[in-house]
């Protein structure tokens, strides 16, 4: 179920009109989870760099999508780190430049609409 699901991933970032390159960093499919970390390099030369650490049930432990310009300084970055408790969607929530906004758990594909939605 893992590897299908990183599988779906690949795919949905392939078929992205968005997406420009795919450069695959790392991925290990064990018994009780796994993880996956790629980069995409989109059409006006910005990146995204995609983290996500699953359970067998395919539950998302730990995620972030950051998405960098071409110079590599943030626009924006979705994450579930424990740090901000402030926030009401605790431990979700997205960094745009300084600011630390509430945010739902996203899915990869809303990652790339977003994305593909400013670019």
């Amino acid at each position: 179920m893992i590897a299908d699901y990183f599988e779906f991933l690949k795919k949905i970032a392939d078929k992205d009109i968005s997406v420009k390159k795919i450069r695959f960093i790392r991925e290990f499919i064990g018994v009780e989870g796994g993880f996956i970390r790629f980069v995409i390099e989109l059409r006006d030369g910005s990146e995204l760099h995609a983290f996500e650490y699953i359970n067998s049930d395919l539950h998302k432990i730990d995620y972030s999508y950051h998405w960098q310009d071409k110079e590599k300084r943030l626009i924006t970055r979705w994450d579930n780190a424990p740090h901000h408790s402030e926030i009401e969607t605790f431990p979700h929530h997205v960094h745009e430049g300084e600011d630390i906004k509430q945010s739902e758990e996203p899915t990869f594909v809303e990652i790339l609409k977003k994305i593909g939605e400013r670019i």
